[in-house]
C-alpha cells in the first residue's frame, strides 16, 4: 500500500466509523478510482453497501477484495454475513470455513460458523465448530451458549437442559441461558419447572428492557398452563418493558381477542397499526385480518413478517410436463378446519395427470380425519418435528412441481421449508384469506367475489380465480342428529340467531350490531360457541354477557354451545334460524358448515379476502339475497328476516336441494377446476411470462 493509497483509506474508514456513510462510499470510490485493486478499501466499500441494503453490490466488492488479500480473515467473515442475508447459507458456511482456515484460533469464528450450520440443520457439524471454539477459551460464553443449542436441535434435550444448569451456576444472572433453559423445560412438558426457571430470571435480572423475551416465555408456557388473565399480565409487562416489541404487541391483540377482553382493544389496535406504518418490527399479519385494516396495511405487514424468513431464488428446474407433482402443505392435517374442508379434494385428484403428496407438519390427533387423509394421498410424510432444510430437502427431492401452503401466516405454519424455495411453483391456498407478502408465494388462489381483480395491486401473490368459490367442500362432511333445544339450554319458543365463529373474529363494532338486532327482536336469543378450554369458556362468556349488559340486553339472552365432535356441531345449526356473520373477519369454514346443515347466513360484504368469504359461499350456493351492502343493511336485513317465516323456510329449502346441488359442494366440480390452475401455473412458468387468469367453469 502506497502512502497516498494509506492516507485516502484512513479518511474514508474514519467517515465510515463516524456514520458518514454517504461520505465515506463517495470516499472510498474516489479511491478505488486510482487504485482498484485496494483489498481494504473493496472489503470496507462492500460492508457498506450491505450496511446500507445493497446486498448483491456488497458481494461482488468483497469477493473483488478476497481476490486480492484472500487470507483475509475478516472479509471472510464479512462475506458471510452478506450471503445470511440474502438466504444463502449454503455460501455463508464456506466463507466462514475459508475465514477459520485462515484464523483459526478466534473462538468468535468458530460460533459463527457453529450458528450459520444450525440455520442450515447442520446440527452435528455445528456442534463440532463449537467445539473448536472451546478448545481455545473454555469460559467462552457464546461458546457454551451455542453448546446448548447445539445439544438442543439434535434433540439431546437433557444435556440441553445440563448444560444451560451449569451456564446459569457461573452466570445466574444470564438472561439468555435462563431462557433457553425454560425453553427445553417447556418442550419436555415440564411446565411448572420452567415457571420457576423464569421467575428465578425475572427477579434476578430486574426491570430491563432484555427482559422483555422472558416476559414472553412466561406468557406461553402460562397459556398452556390455562392460566389465561396470568399471560395477559406477562405480555403488558413485556410490552412496558420494550414498547417496540412486535411480538408482545401482536400477542397481547391476539389474546385480548381470544378472550373478548375490548377494554383497551382500541388502544391495541391504533398501535398495532401505527407499529405496520412505522415498520415496528414482525408484526402478526394474520392478527391484523381480525381488526379493521385495509388491504394495503395487510399487504405491508405481511411483507414485513415475510422478509424475517431468508429466502432462496427459485429452483431452475422446470415443472414437469407429465404427471405433475402436487405438494400439499399443513401443519393442520387432521381434525381441523382445513382437513374438514379438503379431504375430498385429495381422494378427487385425477391419477392419471397429477401426483398428490402431504407434507404434514402437525400433530396426530389419531382422529378418523387423519386417517381418511393420510389414505387420500399418494404418499404422506409425517415431518412433524423436521427442521426447515430437512423439509424443504425432502420436498425437493421428491420433485414435487407445484408446492400448496395450505396455512400461510397461521399458528404452526412451515413458512421457513417454503422460503427455502423447494418447489418451481409455490401457492398460497385456503388457509389464509389474505397475500403473504413473499416473495417465495407465486400464487393465490381466489375468486371473483373474494380476489376481483381490481385488488390485485393489494397482493404480492398473482391472483387466480375460480369459477365459483375458492373454498374447497367435502360432499361426505356428516350431520348428527341434534338433541332438543331444552338440553342445550334454547328456549323452545325463541328465535335463535347464531355465530360459531371463533372468539377471536368478534368484536365491539360486531357485538353493537348484534345488540341492535337482539333489542328489536325481542323473542330473540344469541347462540355462540364456546372454547375447547374451559378456563377460556368461563372469561369468554363472562366478559360478553358483560357486554351485553352494557348494551342494554339481557345477559341470559347469551347462549353458549359447547365444543362437541364436528358431525354433533354441525348438526346444532339444525336449531338455528339465522347465522348472523362476523367482520371484519368472516365466518369461512362455519359458514360452508352452516348451508350445509341447511342454517342461511346472513353476511355483508366487506373490503379484503377475510371479510369477502362468506359473501363469496353465498354466491356459489345460490343466495346471494343473503349479501347486505353494508352494517345498515345487515342490522335492518336480520330484523325483517326474524318476522319474516316464510323467507327462511324458502331459504332452508333451497339450501336442502338446490344448494347441496351447487357448485359451492360439487366437490368434483372444484378439484377439475384446480387441477386446470395447476396446468395453466406449469404452462407460465415453463414460458416465463406469469400473469392473472381466472379458470373456465368445469364440470365435476
Amino acid at each position: 500500500m502506497t502512502t497516498d493509497s494509506g492516507v485516502a483509506f484512513a479518511r474514508a474508514f474514519e467517515l465510515h466509523r463516524d456514520g458518514k456513510l454517504a461520505q465515506a462510499l463517495t470516499a472510498y470510490e474516489a479511491l478505488l478510482k486510482r487504485w482498484p485493486g485496494h483489498a481494504e478499501a473493496l472489503h470496507y466499500s462492500g460492508l457498506l453497501l450491505y450496511q446500507t441494503g445493497r446486498l448483491d453490490a456488497a458481494v461482488a466488492k468483497i469477493e473483488s477484495s478476497l481476490k486480492s488479500a484472500p487470507n483475509s480473515a475478516d472479509a471472510w467473515c464479512n462475506l458471510a454475513l452478506v450471503y445470511q442475508s440474502q438466504g444463502r447459507l449454503e455460501p455463508a458456511v464456506a466463507a466462514l470455513s475459508e475465514a477459520v482456515r485462515h484464523e483459526s484460533r478466534q473462538p468468535q469464528i468458530w460460533n459463527n460458523l457453529a450458528a450459520v450450520l444450525l440455520t442450515s440443520g447442520r446440527a452435528k457439524e455445528a456442534e463440532t465448530a463449537v467445539r473448536h471454539a472451546l478448545q481455545i477459551d473454555a469460559a467462552n460464553v457464546a461458546s457454551q451458549f451455542n453448546l446448548a443449542l447445539c445439544f438442543e436441535a439434535q434433540g439431546r434435550l437433557e444435556e440441553a437442559l445440563q448444560q444451560t444448569k451449569a451456564m446459569l451456576r457461573v452466570f445466574p444472572e444470564a438472561i439468555a441461558p435462563a431462557g433457553l433453559k425454560a425453553q427445553i423445560e417447556e418442550s419436555l412438558g415440564r411446565l411448572d419447572a420452567a415457571t420457576i426457571t423464569l421467575a428465578t430470571a425475572l427477579a434476578r435480572s430486574g426491570e430491563q428492557p432484555a427482559a422483555a423475551p422472558l416476559y414472553l416465555q412466561r406468557a406461553n408456557v402460562e397459556r398452556r398452563q390455562g392460566k389465561f388473565i396470568e399471560a395477559s399480565s406477562s405480555l403488558e409487562q413485556a410490552l412496558q418493558l420494550e414498547p417496540r416489541s412486535a411480538a408482545a404487541l401482536s400477542e397481547l391483540l391476539f389474546l385480548r381477542k381470544q378472550l373478548t377482553d375490548w377494554h383497551d382493544l382500541g388502544a391495541l389496535r391504533a398501535r398495532f397499526r401505527v407499529g405496520v406504518a412505522a415498520n415496528q418490527g414482525p408484526l402478526s399479519p394474520f392478527c391484523l385480518l381480525s381488526d379493521p385494516s385495509t388491504r394495503a396495511e395487510q399487504r405491508l405487514c405481511a411483507e414485513r413478517w415475510s422478509s424475517a424468513h431468508p429466502a432462496l431464488p427459485r429452483p431452475r428446474r422446470a415443472p414437469s410436463s407429465g404427471i405433475l407433482r402436487i405438494g400439499y402443505l399443513s401443519a393442520d392435517f387432521r381434525q381441523h378446519a382445513t382437513g374438514v374442508l379438503t379431504a375430498g379434494l385429495f381422494e378427487n385428484h385425477d391419477r392419471k395427470r397429477f401426483s398428490v403428496i402431504g407434507y404434514s407438519t402437525g400433530a396426530d390427533d389419531g382422529s378418523a380425519m387423519r386417517a381418511r387423509l393420510m389414505a387420500g394421498f399418494d404418499r404422506f410424510v409425517d415431518a412433524r418435528s423436521w427442521p426447515a432444510r430437512r423439509l424443504a430437502a425432502q420436498i425437493a427431492a421428491d420433485g414435487v412441481d407445484i408446492l400448496v401452503d395450505l396455512n400461510g401466516h397461521t399458528y404452526g405454519a412451515p413458512t421457513d421449508a417454503i422460503a427455502l424455495r423447494p418447489a418451481p411453483i409455490q401457492i398460497n391456498y385456503l388457509g389464509y384469506p389474505g397475500t403473504m407478502g413473499a416473495p417465495f408465494i407465486d400464487y393465490l388462489i381466489g375468486d371473483p367475489v373474494v380476489t376481483p381483480f381490481a385488488h390485485a395491486a393489494d397482493y404480492s401473490e398473482t391472483l387466480v380465480q375460480l369459477p365459483a368459490c375458492y373454498q374447497i367442500n367435502d360432499r361426505k362432511r356428516s350431520v348428527a342428529q341434534a338433541p332438543p333445544k331444552g338440553e342445550l339450554g334454547l328456549p323452545e319458543e325463541a328465535f335463535v340467531f347464531c355465530s360459531f365463529n371463533q372468539t377471536y373474529k368478534l368484536n365491539p363494532e360486531t357485538f353493537d350490531a348484534w345488540a341492535q338486532i337482539l333489542a328489536a327482536v325481542p323473542s330473540s336469543v344469541l347462540w355462540l360457541l364456546g372454547s375447547n378450554d374451559p378456563t377460556v369458556s368461563r372469561l369468554v362468556e363472562t366478559n360478553l354477557r358483560r357486554e351485553a349488559v352494557a348494551r342494554d340486553i339481557d345477559a341470559s339472552r347469551l347462549v353458549f354451545a359447547a365444543r362437541r365432535p364436528h358431525a354433533e356441531y354441525v348438526g346444532l345449526y339444525r336449531h338455528a334460524d339465522l347465522f348472523i356473520d362476523t367482520w371484519p373477519y368472516n365466518a369461512h369454514t362455519t359458514a360452508s358448515d352452516a348451508l350445509w346443515a341447511g342454517c342461511p347466513v346472513l353476511t355483508w360484504l366487506g373490503d379484503s379476502f377475510a371479510g369477502r368469504v362468506a359473501a363469496s359461499l353465498l354466491t356459489a350456493v345460490g343466495l346471494p339475497e343473503l349479501i347486505a351492502p353494508d352494517v345498515r343493511g345487515y342490522i335492518a336485513q336480520a330484523i325483517e328476516l326474524a318476522t319474516d317465516a316464510g323467507a327462511l323456510a324458502r331459504y332452508r329449502q333451497h339450501l336442502a336441494a338446490t344448494g347441496r346441488d351447487s357448485a359451492l359442494f360439487d366437490t368434483g366440480a372444484t378439484t377439475r377446476a384446480l387441477e386446470h390452475a395447476y396446468m395453466r401455473m406449469a404452462e407460465q412458468t415453463r414460458s416465463g411470462a406469469r400473469e392473472s387468469f381466472r379458470v373456465d367453469a368445469v364440470a365435476g
